[in-house]
């Protein structure tokens, strides 16, 4: 009788395991970012400082497809991407030149100082420098999804950036901009229901 007892004892142990474990992964959600950086053609020129260099840290080349995975990114193939209307919306434009476009999913994104994704565009000039370079990163501080960008433009030696860090509503269009450069976001919530 004290085994079957004993037995019995240990099930409250075992039932708080397994629901700590489903609430783990009832809380584990991917979300999926599509990102535009374009450049305004008609903004001010003269607000730039002397040629800086991009401060990409740690950022993970979207190709490196084993450092991706080991922090929770896929970067999704152009196929897939999600602006589509909004890009080419921008090639019509006389205003804006879209530069850079792309998706990923992501798995848990961190509360801070989470994995970083390069963006880099164009060919390097003669000091190495290319015309956009930085990183973004999507994070979960506070419970709200938040978009980390530092993004330098660098043309005929002088650079412009754009570094901010904006909350985003899921499911709604986002604008950041800089004096040069500027992004449309969107992030969703990849997981089924």
């Amino acid at each position: 009788m004290s085994s079957i007892a004993a037995s019995f004892r240990r099930w409250p142990a075992l039932i708080a395991l397994l629901l700590s474990m489903t609430a783990l992964s009832a809380h584990a959600e991917t979300y999926r970012m599509d990102l535009i950086v374009f450049l305004d053609r008609y903004a001010p020129t003269e607000a730039g400082v002397a040629g800086q260099a991009a401060d990409t840290g740690t950022a993970i080349d979207p190709g490196d497809a084993a450092a991706l995975q080991a922090a929770g990114i896929t970067v999704l193939p152009d196929a897939a991407f999600g602006l589509q209307t909004e890009w080419r919306r921008l090639q019509n434009s006389k205003r804006f030149e879209p530069l850079v476009h792309l998706s990923w999913t992501q798995r848990d994104p961190p509360s801070r100082d989470g994995p970083a994704i390069h963006v880099r565009w164009g060919q390097p000039g003669a000091d190495g420098v290319f015309p956009v370079d930085g990183r973004v990163k999507l994070l979960i501080p506070e419970r709200y999804l938040t978009l980390d960008t530092d993004l330098l433009y660098s043309s005929g030696g002088r650079s412009w950036r754009l570094d901010t860090r904006r909350r985003m509503r899921r499911d709604e269009l986002h604008h950041l901009d800089s004096a040069r450069l500027g992004i449309l976001a969107r992030v969703t919530k990849a997981d089924g229901p």
